[in-house]
């Protein structure tokens, strides 16, 4: 499914891609409760996770690139979103539930607001 003959626009949009439907389903999710006392809830949660892991490969392949696009956005880190998909994929069980909402609620916002701009350039 994946391809590492992704150019880098590809790779940003995935992570566009990733980021609206992490936002699409947390809408009106602020805790970690409004994620974990409903199947719908956990089931939204589980769904972001995943969007999580897959944005965190992206920016791993990313960082690997000779562009050192990621470098102009030294706010972003880059590392640690590498390092959550790292997390996800190898220690599923004990993820932190507030950590993820507060990504969600925090970073993600932060993290759409760079890649898009990264896309009007690339």
């Amino acid at each position: 499914m994946y391809s590492n003959q992704f150019s880098l626009h590809d790779r940003l949009e995935e992570i566009l891609e990733s980021i609206e439907l992490i936002q699409e389903w947390s809408r009106g999710k602020k805790t970690t409760d409004d994620f974990m006392l409903s199947p719908s809830g956990v089931m939204a949660f589980n769904a972001c996770v995943m969007r999580i892991q897959v944005i965190g490969e992206q920016v791993g392949r990313l960082l690997k690139e000779k562009s050192r696009l990621l470098d102009n956005y030294k706010d972003i880190p880059w590392l640690a979103i590498y390092d959550m998909r790292n997390l996800i994929s190898h220690e599923y069980a004990n993820i932190d539930e507030e950590i993820v909402v507060s990504v969600i609620n925090d970073d993600i916002p932060k993290l759409k607001n760079a890649i898009e701009n990264m896309l009007k350039v690339y």
